[in-house]
């Protein structure tokens, strides 16, 4: 009994020490355990004192944040300045110093609800913190993880071209639109449509515009956005995403890199895998048992091959358009747009000439093109655009660029020239082949210090002679140097005999152009053997035919190698008036015998 009264004694006593301690530290106005003083932003005219043991300590103190703005100033002491201030109230939470807070009226609803305040006041009150009323955060039209664009501000009269893929697109636009149009003849609306093709051809931005012209909401999304390591979330995220598009529709929903979200299934050991639980998601979302009426889904890829066939299906996705290389009124269209703005000279940059020289290249690299131009027309002062200008960035397009150049003798630079006139010259007087554009010696170039540049073509069918003169171009750079230093060649043939050994062995084996038989079996080493023999065949012939167009054409081509030396680019024009010159008729070269 002694030793609980000692007890008893002891704590009383501790606790009367510890409050007079602290009440003579406010007294002092010296605040050294507290890390912030919270005072109110306006004067209290009755000045309470609310200490932290008082009865409805919590609630008082909740009361007037919730009554008038509260200012958390870091601390320790009081202004000397505001005498008439109400004592500070002891923050003792451990908080991170030099921080302020400015606490807004109402800010704290949800975590006190004042007496005196009314039902219905109270309920909109807290509607609106948590956003599910006027005003609030709900009416912003976006989910944990993705956003919905109210408004795409490209159409398609922003895109240059492709004017067929518009078209069927446009009716996708016009059936969303005004579905009463076509109800009379029993067509449903589609409900997907995936853009495949080569990168860079304006995928993204058909989507946009689409989005655009229907003048509904857009939600663009990745397909890496499913994709992550815990088990549940791709497919949860696939709920999210056609929820928040059904809430807004009609909803336009784009997912690009679809291949990463609709790859095809695993095999029968691995069928319960999140990928595979992800895609059955999406494909129960664009056509499973509950239908997504008023949602439209355009999926890009660069891959179609990998897409799962369920989700290729008409009814989830009705229509498939590749999106492939621009074509020439394409790309007159794409050139207008990105020239418009760059002050350029119209006498060496012709809108025609430019459609030649970018075949083959994409919209996006078209639109560097000129804007990398640009940029080093600038950077060297001049305020108006040259053709030099996209010659230069054309070649750090074609055969890359480093900032040192090679280090050659006169002598390997000498080789170069006549490498690439073997190349030039056969390629000048081939009847099949593309022709020469130009040719270059470019030493800033890291692997191909000089190159021969041809006309494009967007053909995709080739003939037996078109390609047998391509081998020939490819082996003349060799034979121009066996023409002039004999056995002294140089390592500069090694990826033109790379590609010609690929090409020959192509021309037999897939595209049925040997001596004898259309096609050959490589099971047996009996067939292998005859296939060895037809591309070695091929590529002797081409071998002799060109040796023999190089002995006709010496003379031309030691005057067009001295010239490139000299100018470092050698066009078609220049090289015409060359071979002009140093022969009589003309020489073309003979059909594949």
């Amino acid at each position: 009994m002694k030793v609980l009264l000692t007890w008893c004694l002891l704590s009383l006593s501790t606790a009367f020490f510890h409050r007079t301690s602290t009440a003579s530290r406010f007294n002092e106005r010296q605040i050294t355990k507290s890390k912030f003083i919270v005072r109110a932003h306006e004067k209290d005219p009755q000045k309470h004192t609310y200490w932290p043991s008082q009865k409805n300590y919590y609630q008082e103190y909740l009361r007037r944040l919730n009554n008038q703005s509260q200012h958390i100033v870091p601390g320790g002491g009081w202004d000397d300045e505001d005498e008439d201030d109400e004592p500070p109230i002891v923050n003792r939470t451990q908080v991170f110093p030099q921080l302020t807070i400015m606490i807004q009226p109402g800010g704290l609803i949800p975590l006190q609800r004042p007496d005196q305040e009314d039902e219905d006041d109270y309920g909109s009150r807290r509607r609106k913190f948590y956003g599910h009323g006027p005003g609030g955060a709900g009416t912003k039209k976006k989910s944990e993880n993705f956003e919905v664009i109210d408004s795409c501000n490209v159409t398609f009269a922003d895109i240059g071209g492709y004017s067929n893929v518009k078209e069927e697109l446009r009716q996708c636009i016009d059936i969303l639109l005004n579905y009463s149009k076509y109800a009379g003849y029993n067509v449903r609306i589609p409900k997907g449509v995936i853009l495949e093709g080569p990168p860079g051809n304006g995928k993204t931005l058909l989507a946009k515009g689409f989005a655009g012209e229907t003048r509904t909401s857009f939600i663009p999304v990745s397909g890496s956005q499913f994709q992550e390591k815990y088990v549940g979330v791709g497919s949860a995220r696939v709920r999210e995403l056609f929820d928040l598009a059904r809430r807004h529709a009609p909803c336009v929903v784009f997912i690009d890199e679809i291949d990463a979200l609709g790859r095809k299934r695993s095999g029968e050991g691995e069928s319960g895998s999140e990928r595979d639980n992800t895609l059955n998601e999406l494909l129960i979302a664009l056509d499973g048992f509950h239908t997504t009426d008023g949602v439209f889904l355009i999926g890009a890829t660069n891959r179609a091959d990998l897409l799962d066939p369920a989700l290729l299906r008409p009814g989830r996705i009705d229509k498939r358009i590749f999106i492939g290389m621009p074509d020439a009124e394409t790309r007159r269209k794409i050139l207008e747009i990105h020239l418009r703005g760059k002050p350029h000279n119209e006498t060496s940059i012709r809108l025609e000439d430019m459609v030649d020289q970018t075949v083959g290249l994409s919209g996006a690299q078209i639109e560097n093109l000129l804007n990398e131009a640009m940029l080093l027309a600038l950077r060297h002062d001049r305020p108006v655009m040259q053709a030099s200008d996209v010659d230069t960035v054309m070649n750090k397009m074609l055969v890359g660029w480093q900032p040192n150049e090679h280090q050659f003798s006169a002598d390997i630079i000498d080789r170069i020239a006549i490498h690439e006139m073997g190349h030039a010259i056969v390629g000048f007087l081939s009847k099949h082949h593309a022709k020469v554009s130009k040719v270059t010696i470019n030493l800033s170039s890291p692997t191909s210090p000089g190159f021969t540049l041809f006309q494009g073509s967007t053909s995709t069918i080739h003939t037996k002679e078109s390609l047998f003169e391509h081998l020939m171009i490819l082996l003349a750079g060799r034979i121009a140097e066996e023409e002039f230093y004999d056995v002294s060649t140089t390592t500069g043939a090694s990826m033109d005999f790379e590609e010609a050994f690929k090409l020959a062995e192509r021309m037999v084996l897939y595209y049925g152009m040997g001596r004898n038989n259309v096609i050959y079996p490589s099971h047996s080493d009996r067939y292998r053997e005859l296939i060895d023999d037809e591309v070695m065949h091929l590529i002797n012939s081409a071998y002799q035919m060109a040796k023999q167009v190089v002995k006709q054409h010496r003379r031309c081509l030691e005057l067009s190698a001295t010239c490139l030396k000299k100018e470092r680019v050698l066009k078609i024009d220049r090289l015409m008036e060359i071979m002009r010159d140093c022969t009589d008729d003309d020489n073309d070269l003979p059909l594949v015998p």
